[in-house]
Order: C-alpha cells, then structure tokens, then sequence
C-alpha cells in the first residue's frame, strides 16, 4: 500500500514544529498589499502587520495558483505516495477549486478535501489526516474520517472590528446584519463558522464577556477530542482562553494548540481578534 502524504494551504495556521513532526506539506496563500503579492512563506506576522498598517487599501488574499499545487502532487505521486490535500472554505476562498483543478491529472492518487473552516478549523482537521497517515491508513480511509469530523469542527471567534472583513468580502450574506447590531449596540459579533458556513451567535461588549462567551460555546460542545486556540496581533487573552477551555474539557492544557493566526485569517479577521476552535466527539 501506497505512504499518503498531507498536503494542506497555509490558512491552517498549524505551528511549525507539528508540521515537521508531522511531515505535512504546506503551499502558501498569497497576501496582497495593493498591487503587491507576496507569498505568506516570505511574510512572517512582524512583517505582515508592519505591511498592513502602511498600506493604503488594507491587506488582502489570493489562492495559489492550481500549478502550484500540481508541482507538489506531481513531486509526491512520482514518489510512488497518495495525496490527500486539505484546504480552506471553497465558499469562502479559490484555494480548494486550484487544488481541486490540480488533483484532475492524477485519478485516485490524489484527493481534495474542503475543511470547510479555517485557521485552526481547518488545522484540527489537518491535524487529524496527518496522525492516520503516520499511523499507515489509506488515503480512502483518512478522505472518510475528515469528512466524518468536519461537521464536528468549529470555530467561534471574536472581532474586535468589521472593518478587515467587510472590506474582504467574507462575510457577505451576514455582514447587513452583524454590522447593524455591532454599530447600534457597540458590541463585539462573536461568530461560528462550521461546515463553510458562517453565523453570528452572540455578542460581546468587552473581552472579558467575550471569553466568557467563548468559553459557554464550548460548555455546550462537550465532550470534545481536541481543542486549539488562535488569535491576531494585539490580543492577549489568548493563553487565558487556553486554561479556561482546557479546564472545562478534561484536555491537559498543553495539548490546546495556541498560536498567533497567520495572513490568511489576519488579513481579514484584523487586530485583537480571538477564537477557539473545537472538534466534538
């Protein structure tokens, strides 16, 4: 039987070192300054929010291009492995369909999955693939666990602003109402996505409600597997909420992966945002 390797885009926000325990293959977005593309492999976060606050128009993001992910199937295929590559939201982002457009060359050999999340979302599931295919399984078996436990995957999240999103386009059906509540009431949208879609759930008018609410959203997810916590430039509340959601789990704090979110959530999320990413059992 064929090694299946993972190959994920870099909106998992998965820290380096599971990456290379892992031996997970990751093909980065693009985040856009202007007229400007730069590859998020060539842009660390210091860089990126330096970037940002000078840019005119605010950052935004392109997927890779469906030759980048066709060097990296071909490369892995020629090795004689499958592939299973996982990717962002194709509701919400072109990177599942140029992967998917990449993957048609190749038959069986390599196969698309949408996460139908991001950052950690979409890392959790990553996560997952990785560890069955470390544990030998085959790419048939690691397609049909994904696509058991994305419907068991969220991720709830906090804005401090609209203002990154709505000029990204992300949340377009919602975004009338969430601005509408968010402007009259002066409160923080706490939002869910799960399964590619996105719903408001609640609102927070400081971050200590904000976490209280997280908080409650898994309380009433339990019992979990896995718990991770992602957060953007400026927030600091990020370790607090790995305690609090690890307490409430059972899950040994160390095992809550907690990491600053890279380009591809912070260019639309912005500064000061928080979430917590949760796969139900």
């Amino acid at each position: 039987m064929p090694n299946v390797r993972i190959v994920a885009d870099s909106g998992c926000d998965l820290p380096a070192p599971l990456v290379e325990q892992y031996g997970i293959i990751i093909v980065p977005v693009f985040v856009r300054f202007g007229e400007e593309m730069i590859s998020s492999d060539n842009l660390t976060n210091d860089e990126f929010w330096q970037r940002a606050k000078s840019s005119a128009q605010g950052p935004g993001t392109s997927s890779p291009a469906p030759g980048t992910f066709y060097k990296v199937f071909q490369g892995i295929v020629n090795e004689g492995d499958d592939v299973v590559c996982l990717t962002l939201p194709g509701k919400h982002s072109g990177t599942y369909n140029a992967a998917w457009l990449a993957a048609q060359d190749f038959g069986e050999k390599v196969r698309v999955i949408d996460t139908g999340s991001f950052s950690l979302g979409m890392g959790l599931q990553v996560l997952v693939a990785a560890k069955e295919a470390v544990a030998g399984k085959s790419a048939e078996f690691i397609e049909k666990t994904i696509e058991s436990v994305r419907e068991k995957t969220s991720i709830i999240f906090v804005l401090d602003t609209l203002e990154w999103v709505r000029r990204g386009g992300r949340l377009d059906r919602i975004i009338p109402i969430v601005d509408k509540v968010a402007r009259t009431l002066r409160v923080k949208p706490v939002l869910e996505m799960n399964n590619g879609e996105f719903k408001l759930v609640a609102v927070a008018r400081s971050t200590r409600s904000a976490l209280e609410r997280l908080e409650q959203e898994v309380r009433e997810r339990l019992p979990v597997t896995s718990l991770a916590a992602a957060y953007t430039r400026g927030c600091e509340a990020a370790a607090e909420l790995a305690e609090r959601i690890a307490a409430l789990s059972g899950i040994h704090p160390a095992e809550v992966i907690t990491v600053e979110a890279g380009p591809a959530f912070a260019a639309h999320a912005g500064p000061n945002a928080i979430g917590a990413a949760i796969m139900q059992a």
